[in-house]
């Protein structure tokens, strides 16, 4: 009993510890189930066209950008830390920012682990396949 006890109470403080961020803060990557959900403290008409993109396992906030300067332009857009990078998905002229996973985002991080950290759980370290702008990102299998 006290063995079960303690794996309860551990569980419950890890929950706590390793929560999703506060619900005002939805930076990309976080999850969704529609736009509204992504980038509660900013506004959408300055990150271009927001979406919640549901071919991930629980969704994934991004936006439209241009180029990688784009992404985590604004307060509140991205988590501290964590590089973002402007591409297309393969089969999309779309750019969008994404949670990045080439070499020198997460240094000697597992690739795997990193996304699963830092983008969600469902995501994996693929490329974009955005033709020649194609990069590494935190994306849907």
């Amino acid at each position: 009993m006290r063995t079960m006890t303690a794996a309860v109470v551990s569980a419950a403080i890890l929950g706590f510890a390793c929560g999703e961020p506060p619900p005002d803060e939805q930076p990309t990557g976080s999850l969704c189930a529609e736009a509204a959900d992504c980038y509660r403290e900013v506004d959408h008409a300055l990150l271009g066209e927001v979406f919640c993109e549901t071919q991930f396992e629980a969704g994934y906030c991004t936006h439209t950008c241009e180029r990688d300067e784009d992404c985590c332009a604004l307060a509140g857009e991205c988590m501290p830390g964590v590089a973002h990078v402007c591409t297309p998905l393969t089969n999309d002229e779309t750019k969008r920012c994404w949670v990045s996973c080439e070499d020198e985002a997460r240094l000697d991080a597992d690739p795997m682990a990193y996304c699963f950290t830092h983008a969600g759980p469902g995501t994996v370290c693929r490329s974009s396949g955005g033709g020649s702008e194609k990069r590494s990102i935190c994306g849907p299998p």
